[in-house]
């Protein structure tokens, strides 16, 4: 039998598709329960990680298969189609699980990690209030490992990194062209990501990105995540703070302060950091604001913002 028997064998074989039918319907229910919850961005996002992990697995699966079918060419000529399918079947599945999951928890672990060391020792902490805000805000956000640092850049920008201890990093452009109560939403915006575990999730799906550059729903995927992370991690903030009004004028004020209205893609410090790639549109800041300010009304804060601020990017 030769190997493209063999593949067509296994791949044709009930075990195989009975699987890659469960994998695919997952997707489809996954996807069904992201359009239901239309207004839980973090709901949304848990639904998006796993529609992901199940997009992995699947890819993985595949590829095994492959692997298997070429190395046992050997097995379908003595010991028969149904012995040889079971065999490469059982390691597929089992090959799935072992090489997707520790490269996930891998790169989780270690890749963020590095970069949070790489920038404690390039960056100093801040002074004053946005020290004494950022620390307010960590405690009661109830991320106690976190270390809040300043880039000397005048650009306004704000950015977090997971790892062992995380880090904030926030410009002193953000803090001089921003009021005290901006600041503070922005800052509660970025201890938000660190607290929903977004910065090792955008590692992982970076990085996932590259190995499956052939796959477009991944890209999708990663838009959505990335658009989801945004959108709960505004919500946290807003709830917090109190402040709903305050993040949407920061973020008016960050987009006219960075090129082209859309946040800054920013190589921290020489050092390039995994996520978005520039085919990924971020949400607007207009989709943004208008759901900072459904929040307001919400929380029944009473102030507005100017007219036409909406429109600003």
């Amino acid at each position: 039998m030769s190997f493209v028997d063999v593949v067509v064998t296994y791949f044709t074989s009930q075990p195989f598709l009975v699987t890659l039918a469960l994998l695919l319907s997952s997707l489809a229910l996954l996807f069904s329960l992201f359009i239901v919850e239309k207004h839980r961005p973090k709901r949304r996002l848990q639904i998006l990680s796993a529609s992901f992990a199940v997009e992995v697995l699947t890819w993985s699966f595949l590829g095994s298969g492959l692997l298997f079918c070429a190395a046992f060419v050997g097995l379908y000529n003595t010991g028969g189609d149904w012995a040889a399918v079971r065999t490469v079947f059982g390691l597929s599945v089992l090959a799935s699980l072992l090489v997707a999951l520790p490269l996930s928890a891998f790169v989780t672990l270690k890749v963020p990690g590095a970069v949070a060391r790489r920038l404690t020792e390039n960056l100093l902490e801040p002074q004053g209030a946005v020290a004494e805000a950022g620390g307010r805000l960590a405690k009661s956000f109830g991320v106690t490992s976190v270390r809040l640092l300043q880039s000397p850049s005048g650009v306004p920008f704000a950015y977090s990194v997971a790892g062992e201890k995380g880090v904030v990093v926030v410009s002193e452009g953000l803090v001089v062209q921003l009021d005290g109560d901006e600041v503070e939403t922005v800052l509660a915006h970025e201890l938000a990501h660190l607290k929903n575990h977004d910065a090792a999730l955008n590692t992982v799906v970076a990085v996932y990105r590259r190995v499956l550059f052939f796959d477009p729903f991944i890209r999708i995927l990663e838009g959505a995540i990335y658009g989801e992370k945004e959108f709960s991690a505004d919500e946290l903030s807003a709830r917090a703070t109190k402040k709903p009004l305050s993040l949407a004028s920061a973020l008016l004020k960050i987009s006219s302060g960075q090129s082209g209205g859309r946040w800054l893609s920013v190589k921290i410090e020489g050092l390039p950091i995994l996520g978005s790639s520039k085919l990924v549109r971020p949400p607007s800041v207009k989709r943004r604001v208008e759901r900072l300010v459904e929040l307001a009304a919400e929380l029944d804060e009473g102030a507005v913002l100017p007219a036409g601020a909406l429109y600003a990017s």
